[in-house]
């Protein structure tokens, strides 16, 4: 067997600041933050590196990931980001479910409700009340997954339509006669239950009137909002790309 040693070039890059090394110390007093863009996570300034934090990395802290070093209007600022996208934050997660994290989905399902109430079928086939789990309707927009979440408007309109239907069947049924001179409970239920029904539903056409938009309308809105989402995925992807071609830096003492 042949063992044969040869020579190779090791570079080592080090993070400096003025041509000064920087220290840990100088370091751990960097911000925190992200330098992805809220809205569709395009990178925003210059990564220059990982490093491998001390306090932080020897004790595998939130398991795998890095500390970026970027740069970002003449600011220098550390990330701390979880490796491979699969970890990516819920809504990152590529090809996983998104929930929105703006009023464009409660909107939307409030004028859904309203509609359906006053006996228009439009979206959901006129079901929407009945597609509710967890105070969230789930669909697909855009092949994606959505979980849209309720108003408490709307829920109070759900609420306020089984209480009503519930009393009106229970003045239907058969039962006991009513004795001259006692009250008609069963009157008075189906009053009180219409009366908040009808409180509900002015609840949530002042909140939808309030808006000025169509259930169609907001529905446009809401699917400008998926495919912003998955444009941000696929944004968050290339960066997770750029952040392992970067180089490890190394500070001082």
């Amino acid at each position: 067997m042949n063992l044969v040693v040869e020579e190779a070039a090791v570079t080592i890059k080090t993070l400096s600041v003025g041509g000064k090394r920087m220290s840990k110390a100088i370091y751990s007093q960097l911000p925190r933050r992200s330098p992805l863009n809220g809205r569709d996570c395009t990178v925003q300034g210059q990564l220059w590196g990982t490093v491998i934090d001390p306090k932080c990395c020897h004790r595998m802290s939130g398991g795998e990931h890095w500390h970026v070093v970027y740069e970002h209007s003449g600011e220098l600022a550390v990330w701390w980001v979880r490796q491979g996208a699969k970890n990516a934050p819920y809504n990152l997660i590529a090809g996983g479910p998104y929930e929105p994290g703006s009023h464009v989905d409660r909107d939307f399902l409030d004028a859904c409700a309203l509609d359906t109430h006053r006996g228009s079928a439009g979206f959901f086939q006129g079901r929407v009340f009945d597609l509710i789990r967890e105070d969230q309707v789930a669909t697909t927009i855009e092949e994606t997954k959505v979980y849209l979440t309720c108003s408490a408007a709307m829920l109070r309109l759900r609420t306020a339509r089984r209480e009503h239907a519930s009393a009106e069947e229970r003045a239907a049924g058969l039962g006991w006669p009513r004795r001259e001179g006692m009250p008609d409970w069963r009157a008075e239920a189906v009053d009180k239950a219409r009366q908040e029904l009808t409180a509900a539903e002015d609840g949530l056409a002042r909140m939808c009137e309030g808006r000025g938009r169509s259930a169609q309308e907001l529905y446009a809105d809401l699917v400008e909002d998926v495919r912003r989402i998955k444009q941000a995925r696929e944004n968050y992807e290339a960066a997770l790309k750029a952040v392992e071609q970067l180089p490890q830096l190394f500070l001082g003492a």
